[in-house]
């Protein structure tokens, strides 16, 4: 695992495959600088490379678990960095209670970091609320599960047509079916979506699968329209 720097001040570490629901995912994470200080978005496991790299950048002051599926190495990172405040995605408090959370995000919260990487609330969901967020500098779209884009060339017949149905395969990636289905208000959805839509993104990080290097809002438009 290594830091490709994305944008000024803005860099995303891919980290170990996991599996969830049958599939092979790989991970990755969002450090953010803000002065001497570091905003790190959903946390993979990290690699003693990784960790001396982080701290070349500055202190680890935030780290925010942006649903209630990006939790497993919060620990880790508790432990290496205790003086950093962790904040959680709604719900993930009541999911985690062995973790002791600095705050929760919401959509009208305004945070140490709001000035530099707004923030909005994606859902109402069945299965989670994401909390996305715009690093205006680089003008970088962080999402997590929202759009999903991965590489199916090394997967079973089974895990291909999995991947097919939810429509998760690259090059064409969206949202999941199956979290399509979950969300309680297309009138919701539609809102933060056009929230998205009005930053103008140039480039959007997601946490599995190929993220969106140019023409961020064009990909949006194509991966996200379902929900207009």
């Amino acid at each position: 695992m290594i830091l490709e720097q994305v944008g000024e001040d803005i860099w995303v570490v891919d980290g170990p495959e996991i599996l969830f629901l049958g599939l092979t995912l790989g991970t990755r994470m969002t450090v953010v600088r803000l002065g001497e200080e570091l905003w790190v978005h959903s946390p993979v496991s990290i690699a003693n490379e990784v960790e001396v790299e982080i701290e070349r950048l500055g202190t680890v002051r935030y780290i925010v678990a942006p649903n209630r599926y990006h939790h497993i190495f919060l620990p880790e990172w508790r432990s290496k960095f205790p003086e950093a405040e962790i904040f959680a995605a709604p719900g993930l408090a009541k999911k985690r209670p062995d973790i002791a959370f600095d705050g929760e995000l919401t959509s009208t919260g305004q945070y140490d970091w709001s000035g530099t990487l707004p923030h909005a609330i994606f859902g109402p969901s069945r299965l989670f609320d994401e909390a996305i967020f715009f690093h205006t500098p680089s003008r970088t779209l962080i999402l997590t599960d929202l759009i999903v884009n991965v590489r199916t060339d090394e997967y079973s017949w089974w895990q291909k047509l999995f991947a097919g149905f939810d429509g998760l395969g690259y090059p064409d990636g969206t949202t999941p079916r199956l979290y399509r289905w979950s969300i309680k208000s297309k009138s919701a959805a539609k809102a933060v979506y056009q929230v998205m839509i009005d930053w103008e993104p140039d480039k959007i990080i997601i946490s599995h699968g190929e993220w969106f290097r140019e023409d961020g809002t064009g990909e949006l438009t194509k991966r996200l329209g379902w929900v207009l």
